[in-house]
Formats: structure tokens, C-alpha cells, sequence
């Protein structure tokens, strides 16, 4: 009985330091007696544990010299220290690797990118291992002020136990990555699909702030979706919830044109994917020699864009079915889950502000209730941020 009301006791107290010590993180320059009154806790109480927060480094005093300069005796306002730890984010993706290290308030401080082709076939993890020691010698980082590692993929991932089900543009299938990244690395390490981290991101410091139902689509290569619903990421009865490429937009194009582009991707990639936008592009000025693509060997989704915007009629046709088809998208997965705001993330939303009107338009004329939808704020931080964010979720609090 004594040992079990001892573990209670050390339960209580750590709870109750993860608690002052979100406190202090959330409100910058707080009082002890506003912590106390804030948690409802004894003034001993917080100041005890504040002291041992102190003593441990996670929280520092205000300026004895700002203090100094004060008339009178006040008390000492307190501060998270943003940089008692450091946590690695990989945002993986079929073209790129993004490697960063950030502090604990979401401040990127090195990062490094590298071609992911380039070593898939290879050892990925390895080159990841290299790029990560080499941005904390660049940062002049320990590696023993990490506290851990979260890592995006462009598949479907296990959360609880780390195993790549299916990373397609990887070749990855049942891949133990957090299993081996434990091993070289030594520290705790997260794992989950990349746009599932990006949802959390934006939650933590994007668009998604003091939103609890959040959708979260990614338009790259092909689609994405995150989803929070009621705060909490879902990920489904098999990990598999958010694979919006699978979203059937056209039901007589689906049953009687329809080829799937890729291993691994759906019918909603092969129209709205930046490949598919591409190849329609190039049926469409095939045999117009008047055109500038005509001739050209290879182009982007981008190029298209501006096309569009300049007024092009082929790029226009092509944007619109881009437009009606992720309208009819957004408008299903609204309609379902209710969200506070539709996010749209990934490389095709820098054109997004160009079209963002108009997807807005579509989609409120068939939904039940007006559906917020907006730009992702993060941009191409959006997958490593979130990937830090990962790990803080996973681990409820910096505090160890």
C-alpha cells in the first residue's frame, strides 16, 4: 500500500509540473500567483515545482537587470526556455528530403534538403543519419540536448509500432523505419504519413491555431489528407484514413477512362495530381503548333498556372477541370465530417490564391453550411514543423 501511494504521489507532482510548465510555455512572462490561481494549486505548491523546472532548465526568471531597474520589490515573471531541448523533424517525400532541427517553440534553427531518388534505392536512413549530424554540428547542437525525432511519409504508416505499410514513391512495404532509426540514433523517434504531421503543424502554429476539426489537403504528385477531429488526429480502423486520392469525382470517367497513374494512387490523383494536370495539357496543345508547350520537351503544373492566369485558353481548360474536380472533393469530404476549415496544402497551392475564390464558390453551392477553406500558412516548412510537432504531441510535453 505504502509503494502504490508512493507512485501516486510522484504521478501527482509530475502531472502537476507538466501542467505549470505548459502554463508558462502558453503565457510568456506569467506570475507565480497567476500559475497558482490559473491551476487552481497552492502558491507552495507552484513554487516549489517552479524552482525544480528552474533547476532542470526548462524555465528561466525574467532579467535580474530589467528587475533592477523596477522601484520597489516585484515578483519575478517567469519564461519557458524555448531552447532547454532540441527536436529533429524529416518531412520525407518522393522528390525531396527536409531535415531540420527546431526548438521547442517551433523555431527552425538548420535545415537541409536533399533529392530523395537519389539514395531510395540506396540507404535512405543513412543519408538522413549524415544530413541530421550534420545540421546540429552547422546549429553547434549536442546531439545530447535531442530530445527526438518525428518523421513524415508519403505512405501509409503504423503509428504505434513505426512500420511503412506502403510508401509507393519509397518502393517501401512494411519497412520497420522507427524500429531502425531507434537503433541509430538513440533517441525516442515518431513516425507517421507526411500530411498527417502537416495537419498537426498547422495546428500547432498555422492556420489550424484553436481549431479542434480540420481537414488538411495536400496537392502535390498526387493527394493527401489530414484529419483532426475533436483535436486529435484520425487515422483510421488501418491507418488508412485521408487517402483522398482514392475520391471518385466522375462516375462515368472513373468506369469507363480510367487507368490508375501509379502503384498505390487513385482516381482523384489522376485527375488533379500535378502529373495529370501536366499530360492533359500536353493531349491538349498536341498538334497546336502555334502554342509555346507544343514543342517543349518537358513542363510543370506550374508553368500551366501561369498560362492560365495570362488569359491561355488550353491552360484554362485544364485548370478548370482541376477546379471542378477538387471542388466535388472538398464538397464529399465536408459534407461528412463537418470541419471548421478545409486547408490546402502541398506544391500546387503556391498557385492557390489565383483559384482560391473560385474553389470556395463551387464548393458553398453544394454544401449544406458554409466551409471555410483557406491556404496552408506553413508553405514548405510545412512537413518538418509538423514532424516536430509529431514528437511533442507523442511525448504530451517537453518534460521528461
Amino acid at each position: 500500500m505504502e509503494n502504490f501511494l508512493e507512485k501516486t504521489k510522484v504521478g501527482i507532482k509530475e502531472r502537476n509540473k507538466r501542467l505549470i510548465l505548459d502554463c508558462i510555455r502558453s503565457n510568456p512572462l506569467i506570475y507565480r500567483s497567476t500559475i497558482s490561481t490559473m491551476l487552481n494549486l497552492s502558491k507552495p505548491t507552484v513554487s516549489a515545482l517552479v524552482e525544480e523546472l528552474i533547476d532542470e532548465g526548462w524555465v528561466k526568471e525574467e532579467d535580474k537587470d530589467v528587475q533592477h531597474l523596477k522601484v520597489g520589490r516585484k515578483p519575478i515573471r517567469l519564461i519557458f526556455n524555448e531552447q532547454a531541448g532540441f527536436v529533429i523533424g524529416v518531412d520525407i517525400g518522393g522528390s525531396n528530403v527536409e531535415v531540420a532541427v527546431c526548438d521547442l517553440s517551433g523555431h527552425l534553427i538548420e535545415q537541409c534538403v536533399f533529392n530523395t531518388q537519389d539514395y531510395v534505392n540506396q540507404s535512405l536512413l543513412k543519408k538522413i543519419q549524415d544530413t541530421v549530424f550534420l545540421i546540429l554540428k552547422n546549429a553547434e547542437i549536442g546531439p545530447e540536448k535531442v530530445l527526438g525525432m518525428g518523421v513524415g511519409v508519403p505512405g501509409i504508416v503504423n503509428a504505434e509500432t513505426g512500420m511503412v505499410i506502403d510508401a509507393p514513391s519509397l518502393n517501401w512495404i512494411n519497412y520497420p523505419l522507427k524500429a531502425e532509426a531507434e537503433v541509430i540514433f538513440g533517441w525516442d523517434v515518431h513516425i507517421d504519413n507526411d500530411v498527417n504531421v502537416s495537419v498537426l503543424g498547422e495546428q500547432w502554429l498555422g492556420r489550424a491555431q484553436n481549431k479542434e476539426n480540420v481537414v488538411l489537403l495536400s496537392i502535390g504528385t498526387g493527394i493527401g489528407c489530414g484529419i483532426l477531429l475533436n483535436g486529435k488526429l484520425y487515422r483510421g480502423s488501418n491507418w488508412g484514413a485521408g487517402e483522398a486520392g482514392f475520391i471518385i469525382t466522375d462516375k462515368n470517367k472513373a468506369e469507363t477512362d480510367y487507368a490508375k497513374p501509379f502503384r498505390g494512387y487513385g482516381f482523384l490523383d489522376s485527375q488533379v495530381g500535378g502529373p495529370a494536370l501536366v499530360t492533359r495539357m500536353q493531349e491538349n496543345v498536341n498538334g497546336v503548333s502555334a502554342h509555346p508547350l507544343q514543342n517543349k520537351h518537358a513542363f510543370t503544373a506550374k508553368e500551366i498556372f501561369d498560362y492560365a492566369k495570362e488569359g491561355d485558353a488550353l491552360a484554362t481548360e485544364v485548370i478548370n477541370e482541376f477546379i471542378s474536380d477538387l471542388s466535388v472533393a472538398i464538397i464529399n469530404i465536408a459534407s461528412i465530417l463537418n470541419p471548421e476549415i478545409v486547408l490546402i496544402g502541398g506544391g500546387l497551392s503556391k498557385s492557390g490564391d489565383w483559384f482560391l475564390d473560385r474553389l470556395i464558390e463551387k464548393v458553398n453551392i453544394y454544401t449544406p453550411f458554409q466551409t471555410d477553406i483557406a491556404i496552408a500558412k506553413l508553405g514548405d516548412q510545412i512537413g518538418v514543423l509538423g514532424a516536430v510537432t509529431l514528437f511533442l504531441e507523442e511525448n504530451e510535453s517537453v518534460l521528461k
